[in-house]
């Protein structure tokens, strides 16, 4: 095997490659061997079909195709390594020559960008103490203990505290707002989930009765064109619901999970909170130190990664709405918005996404942080596993692409391994 590297710019280089006659007849006996592994001919047991009845069975041309993937994948990656290039893409592979004789590539690559990194001393942050609240306590237990209440309907008047269903209508001038119209709504009251003192006027008010009245939005409503506006408001009560709540007691606890008696429960409902507020209060200390990091270390960030991390969040952007039934079209002519316009508003925000990334790469490399191929095989196997107990037929879903999933799950154990040698070396 022999390459040549052409330099580009600082960094974009061209890499091409020639394999001679030897290097293709190892990675075709490769491809043979692997291709025969998983072939069922009558005679042969699995995985020991001779090269040559393979051959006959798939063909030269699947064998030779095969071997060419193998060949130019492998030694793309041994020259990665020979020659120490930290590679962000490797993009535009083409074949220029494809013979017995021998084969010759070329293929893009950009590197990623020499970043110089802060003193990791410099940066400290101190790590709050966290702990469980009573009233946290009580409210989490009460949460599940609503969620095992008993519901019963009435003719009664509604009451705070129970569950109701309405159709309402929010009026501003006559016109209704955006998402101010539902039909069958639930909701308990008392619980405050809607513009102040809405549910008290749903109090008294009996089965299919409708009631007109108007609410001043608070200054930080949710929808800000409507924002501290007068509002006028028609519900129709559809339902009225009795909650009533379970004891808490012994028999509570253990038809709420494994659990002998009620002190379990506390214990367990306790521990959960302080795992979340544990969590959340590390989070913050990675941002931090993130945040520090990021803004002492030196790096040249080129046009192409900020423009690569734009794609990117338009790409997700454009699913989140896709998840909500909406399409970047219909939500940029609502907003009076071009994607041009989204981009120019998240630049500085991609930019330092960008630094992120390429800051945590650089601490990677520099303290020789890595994620064993064991690491990524575990995590890959719960993923597919869970991915076949979603589907009807026991089977690996067609859409999910094995090779993807296994560079995502690389980057993102990575990325864990990392934040968390950050977060050790960085707390005060």
């Amino acid at each position: 095997m022999t390459f040549t590297i052409k330099e580009k710019d600082s960094q974009n280089r061209v890499l091409t490659v020639e394999l001679n006659r030897e290097d293709l007849g190892r990675y075709e006996r490769e491809a043979e061997h692997a291709l025969g592994s998983d072939l069922k001919i009558d005679g042969f047991r699995k995985g020991k079909v001779p090269n040559d009845v393979v051959r006959k069975q798939l063909g030269e041309a699947a064998v030779r195709e095969a071997a060419l993937q193998t060949a130019m994948q492998r030694s793309l990656n041994q020259i990665l390594a020979r020659e120490g290039l930290d590679v962000v893409e490797a993009s535009d592979l083409s074949v220029k020559e494809n013979t017995a004789e021998k084969l010759v590539y070329s293929v893009n690559l950009r590197l990623f960008p020499t970043v110089v990194l802060p003193p990791l001393d410099t940066i400290k942050i101190e790590r709050r103490p966290v702990g469980v609240e009573p009233k946290e306590l009580d409210d989490a237990l009460e949460s599940i203990r609503a969620s095992r209440a008993d519901v019963i309907n009435t003719d009664r008047p509604a009451a705070a505290g129970n569950r109701v269903e309405v159709d309402f209508e929010v009026h501003d001038g006559g016109q209704i707002i955006d998402g101010g119209t539902s039909q069958n709504h639930p909701l308990v009251i008392g619980k405050n989930n809607f513009v102040p003192g809405f549910e008290e006027q749903l109090i008294g008010m009996k089965k299919d009765e409708t009631k007109e009245f108007s609410l001043t939005a608070p200054a930080d409503f949710a929808n800000k064109e409507v924002a501290g506006k007068k509002l006028n408001m028609k519900v129709t009560m559809r339902l009225v619901q009795e909650v009533k709540l379970p004891k808490l007691d012994d028999a509570f606890a253990r038809r709420a999970g494994k659990f002998e008696n009620i002190d379990q429960l506390i214990l367990s409902i306790k521990e959960g909170l302080l795992r979340e507020k544990e969590e959340k209060e590390s989070q913050r200390v990675r941002l931090a130190a993130m945040d520090k990091l990021v803004a002492g270390a030196k790096c040249d960030i080129s046009e192409q990664m900020v423009s690569d991390q734009l794609d990117s969040m338009t790409q997700s952007f454009d699913q989140d709405l896709h998840r909500r039934n909406m399409e970047l079209g219909l939500y940029l002519a609502k907003v009076g918005k071009t994607q041009e316009d989204l981009r120019k508003e998240w630049r500085e925000n991609a930019k330092k996404q960008v630094s992120m990334s390429l800051s945590l790469h650089a601490l990677a490399h520099e303290k020789d942080i890595k994620v064993a191929p064991e690491e990524v095989d575990a995590a890959l196997e719960a993923l597919v596993k869970s991915a076949v107990a979603g589907t009807p037929d026991g089977t690996i879903p067609s859409d999910l692409d094995l090779d993807v999933l296994r560079r995502d799950l690389e980057s993102r154990l990575l990325t864990e391994k990392t934040l968390q040698y950050l977060e050790h070396i960085c707390v005060s």
